[in-house]
């Protein structure tokens, strides 16, 4: 699908399907984070939209509210709404992420901080 640059790397769309989970229905959203060496997110939160961080590939490590978690290759880690969390690659190779995220709410960001604020300012100009 589509590939979206990121000042921390690109963000691949793998699926973006209509679903019912439970009593609700909204988008499922599955992406490949591709986060570069020694970069990362914002440490930001979702007021809807939950996610799963699922790591395919490399070394990272989530914020998570203030605690510090390691991600093993092939484990995964639950973000639930208004969770504040960001993901840290701490290797020298590229890490990469699925996120899956329901219900998946383009714009459903709120960036506590953003290593990349004068970046992202710059392009929007």
């Amino acid at each position: 699908m589509g590939r979206i640059d990121k000042p921390w790397g690109f963000e691949e769309q793998v699926l973006m399907t209509q679903v019912d989970v439970g009593d609700q229905t909204g988008m499922l959203g599955i992406r490949r984070l591709v986060i570069d060496a020694d970069e990362m997110t914002s440490y930001a939160y979702h007021e809807r939209q939950a996610d799963i961080i699922y790591l395919e590939e490399g070394n990272v490590v989530i914020r998570h509210e203030e605690d510090m978690k390691d991600i093993e290759k092939g484990n995964a880690m639950v973000i639930r709404s208004n969770e504040r969390h960001q993901i840290q690659n701490i290797d020298s190779e590229v890490a990469k992420i699925l996120e899956i995220s329901f219900p998946y709410v383009p714009g459903d960001i709120t960036r506590v901080e953003d290593p990349y604020k004068e970046e992202r300012e710059e392009d929007e100009e």
